[in-house]
């Protein structure tokens, strides 16, 4: 009975793990397939026409969910749609109308086409004499669906006209919206010629026409092949009055193309796809200003008054040497903020460890941390040159907006804090998981609690970081890497000091019996660490994402569990290494899925579904609403915030939601807005950019219009460390 009984425990968590991996794959399960991914339908304008008139005539497509079809410039992949008209005599059909398509990345491919809807608009052209009584007009449609694989479908359709039922049909609102989905035909001046590898356009657009939009909302999508490498990103920057366009040229000789078409498109305050049509020629001469030479900005930075939610440019009177200062500065107060306390205990552990080492091996340890540190900090600023030339609005603690981190490092902090608490002091399948990278006696120890360091390090921003990021991220990359390395150093620095230095390892104390029962009491940071990137991911992936976390720190604690029992039942290894397999494919699976699900959609629809406190303080941020309220006469404050950030729940608990600020941003009419960054969101990645920033927190102050002037001050930008005596001053000094 003894050697079954482990066996049921064993069978009983096999069967929660399969339970647990059938209610995942239920979430990601496809609809079933149907007969035909794309119902096509011909619709007319009018059901009875006239001699010499013209009407519309619709191709209506209704495509399965997560299949696309294409536009007239299919893209990479992919075939335009064939229509075979079939047309009385006399009767002629117009060119197609094609609405505005969207971009739809496919692997290394990016194509152009259609998803959930679209239509094909073309005109018919009535002759002089048309037949007496109903006539038929029909269409043979060849059309190429795809998702992952790619499907023709074909269908023969028709319409009748004149008939007796049809003389009344009368289709004139649908075609008006369909229209609407049409680009807007513009005869803008327009240029493009080839710099080295780069396409380049010229564009002068309609004055205001993009009013309170930003070049990087703008997309181009050319109409003929071969101009542009379609994965590329366009980079766009508004000059004098023109918009300059470059991306990576196609396959094509630019100077064998002898106009190019294309579309600007860009999404509405209507959440739908707009774009304009143009013509560009060649530049002939070439194009004028060099791209590097200038900096992107808004398009509403030029208006004056209250229109401004931005500084026109991003100003900074930093130089290299000073950034570089800022930078170290940052890093070494960055050992004292609120999101270093995680990896506190393995340091101060390791801090006293090199306490009564030989001076050479304990310059060995410092060495190695300081690499440690420094090395993971150039990857994550290589990482943010590499996402930012692709053209994600990414910054400082980017990795926390995804899910799949969150996720991994809640595991990790749990199973090096049950490490500290003992559990895994005996050999067993999961045993000196952290240990060994991060409490052993060898010098890798170091290396891995630098490069610890440096990971739970990145939810803050302490005082004089922001500048000097922001500063790096518009420089080229081997300043941007020279200044994410002073940062790392400065962090290192305490370290290192008390590795070099023996003098100061004097005021440590000496190792003993108590460093066990610390090392135990130490494990509780560690929990309570992972219990809050649990409800980080929460904000981010739903609460499904939660529970499947929580039942696989169970399913560890179960391993570990049986791993001790198995010490007395030796038959019980393989059980354990079995389980351990299958927990570990189960977790990483469910970090791909998070990966993949990037957290805004559900977490959009959680919060969606939660009810609206009255109580709440602040309003969503959106650049509309500042917008809106920047017309006004009134303050505003702007918070930029993320879940993940330690230093931003800080402020707000000690300084912002505080009955103290409530009541004097009411005595003062000051409207808050709350932007949350816990995702990705280019919205606010744009803000933070316009005032020079690559990260949250943000505070800026917007303050009253003047009331003899009319004009609103400069916005102020606070300490990124907030006190009340901070706000007050902020609301208070201009009124």
């Amino acid at each position: 009975m003894k050697r079954l009984y482990p066996a049921v425990l064993a069978a009983l968590f096999l069967c929660l793990s399969l339970l647990v991996s059938s209610a995942f794959a239920e979430g990601v399960q496809e609809n079933e397939p149907e007969e035909h991914y794309v119902k096509m339908r011909l619709l007319a304008e009018r059901g009875a026409v006239k001699p010499g008139e013209e009407i519309w005539v619709a191709l209506e497509q209704s495509i399965h969910p997560g299949w696309h079809t294409y536009w007239k410039n299919p893209g990479d992949s992919g075939m335009k749609p064939n229509i075979q008209w079939s047309l009385p005599a006399g009767f002629e059909m117009g060119a197609v109308q094609w609405p505005v398509p969207a971009k739809l990345p496919y692997g290394p491919l990016l194509n152009y086409g259609y998803e959930g809807h679209a239509i094909l608009l073309q005109k018919l052209k009535v002759p002089d004499e048309i037949p007496s009584g109903a006539f038929d007009v029909g269409a043979d449609v060849e059309i190429l669906v795809c998702k992952e694989e790619c499907i023709p479908e074909y269908g023969t359709y028709s319409l009748t006209l004149n008939g007796p039922e049809g003389r009344a049909e009368d289709n004139s609102s649908y075609f008006e919206k369909a229209r609407a989905s049409l680009p807007e035909q513009v005869s803008w001046e327009a240029a493009f010629a080839e710099d080295g590898e780069a396409f380049v356009l010229n564009i002068t657009p309609q004055p205001d026409y993009w009013e309170g939009a930003y070049p990087e909302d703008l997309a181009f999508i050319p109409e003929e092949w071969g101009v542009v490498h379609n994965p590329d990103k366009s980079v766009l920057m508004a000059k004098n009055g023109y918009l300059e366009l470059r991306q990576r040229r196609g396959d094509r000789p630019i100077s064998a193309v002898g106009a190019v078409n294309g579309l600007l498109t860009f999404e509405g305050v209507d959440g739908r796809l707009h774009g304009v049509s143009f013509t560009a020629s060649p530049a002939g001469g070439g194009v004028n200003a060099s791209a590097k030479d200038v900096r992107a900005k808004s398009f509403s930075g030029e208006k004056e008054g209250a229109g401004n939610t931005l500084p026109a440019e991003p100003k900074s009177d930093l130089t290299l040497l000073s950034a570089l200062f800022l930078a170290f500065l940052g890093g070494v107060i960055l050992n004292l903020m609120p999101c270093v306390f995680p990896v506190f205990s393995i340091k101060a552990l390791s801090l006293v460890k090199i306490a009564d080492k030989h001076p050479s091996e304990a310059r060995l340890h410092g060495l190695l941390y300081t690499a440690g540190i420094v090395l993971s900090f150039l990857l994550i600023a290589g990482l943010l040159i590499a996402l930012k030339a692709a053209g994600d609005g990414i910054g400082w603690g980017f990795q926390f907006q995804n899910p799949a981190v969150v996720f991994l490092l809640a595991y990790l902090l749990f199973i090096i804090g049950m490490n500290f608490i003992g559990f895994f002091e005996i050999g067993n399948a999961f045993g000196n998981v952290g240990q060994r990278l991060t409490q052993g006696h060898g010098p890798s120890s170091s290396f891995f609690t630098g490069v610890l360091a440096t990971l739970v390090a990145t939810p803050c921003t302490a005082p004089f970081m922001a500048a000097a990021i922001g500063f790096a991220l518009t420089q080229p990359p081997m300043v941007d890497l020279s200044i994410f390395a002073a940062l790392g150093f400065g962090l290192a620095l305490p370290y290192l000091a008390l590795s070099f230095l023996p003098g100061l390892r004097h005021i440590l104390p000496k190792p003993g019996a108590w460093m066990e029962i610390f090392r135990q009491a130490l494990a509780f940071p560690m929990f309570a660490s992972s219990v809050w990137l649990i409800w980080v991911l929460g904000q981010q992936a739903g609460h499904i994402a939660v529970l499947w976390t929580l039942m696989g720190m169970v399913g560890i604690g179960f391993i570990a569990w049986l791993a001790k029992v198995g010490a007395e039942w030796k038959r019980l290894h393989l059980v354990v290494r079995v389980l351990t397999l299958l927990l570990l494919v189960l977790l990483a699976a469910l970090a791909v899925r998070l990966s993949m699900v990037g957290g805004t959609a559900v977490a959009s629809a959680t919060q969606q579904s939660q009810p609206v406190d009255d109580n709440a303080f602040g309003e969503a941020y959106s650049a509309e609403k500042l917008s809106l309220l920047l017309e006004g006469d009134d303050p505003v404050f702007v918070d930029m915030t993320a879940a993940w950030c330690i230093t931003c729940k800080v402020n707000k608990a000690i300084a912002i939601d505080v009955p103290a600020t409530r009541t004097l941003f009411a005595a003062h009419k000051v409207s808050y807005l709350i932007g949350d960054w816990t995702n990705k969101d280019p919205e606010i990645a744009r803000y933070l950019a316009g005032y020079g920033r690559a990260g949250v927190p943000l505070y800026v102050y917007y303050g009253p219009r003047d009331a003899v002037s009319g004009e609103r001050p400069e916005p102020s930008v606070l300490p990124q460390i907030l006190t009340l005596g901070i706000v007050k001053k902020a609301v208070t000094a201009q009124h």
